[in-house]
């Protein structure tokens, strides 16, 4: 076998292994939009979690969180289950509680939905606004949808005095 043909076959093999790998890494592809059915059941799961949030019912709320959430802020901070919990009851500005005007929902299966949205948010430290996208995962467990994991990022160029 030739250097060059060597050179070759090695760039093929590496070039089908990396093929192989995300046809075994990615089996499962997303809808295009999510079903109905879960669709309603995470819209039904949102305005739940809104009413609570409106009781100041901290026990409900920790029903719609797993117990190893987190969430990212846009400044870069984490934060887990109960330290969201209580940013929510204090009525801190949140991904889970503002207007979405994109929504988009893709599941993977019966039971992991990611949303994917934009939201005006208001500043806490300048009551100004700023648009933020952000991604939620939803799991279905026994006590029914919970939110895994959430990210929000900060869009430039987008602060205002009013949503």
């Amino acid at each position: 076998m030739t250097l060059l043909s060597r050179s070759v076959a090695s760039q093929l093999a590496i070039f089908f292994a990396f093929v192989s790998f995300e046809v075994i890494a990615h089996p499962i592809n997303p809808a295009t939009t999510a079903d109905a059915r879960l669709q309603a059941e995470i819209q039904t799961m949102r305005k739940e979690f809104q009413s609570a949030s409106t009781q100041r019912d901290a026990a409900s709320l920790r029903n719609f969180y797993t117990d190893d959430f987190t969430h990212t802020h846009t400044s870069g901070k984490v934060d887990n289950k109960d330290a969201r919990i209580v940013s929510v009851l204090a009525g801190e500005p949140t991904v889970e509680l503002a207007p979405s005007p994109e929504f988009k929902l893709s599941c993977f299966g019966e039971a992991v939905c990611i949303a994917r949205a934009l939201s005006p948010i208001k500043r806490v430290s300048d009551g100004k606004w700023f648009d933020v996208r952000w991604t939620q995962t939803f799991i279905k467990t026994t006590k029914g949808w919970q939110i895994a994991v959430s990210q929000a990022t900060g869009l430039p160029n987008t602060v205002r005095d009013a949503p």
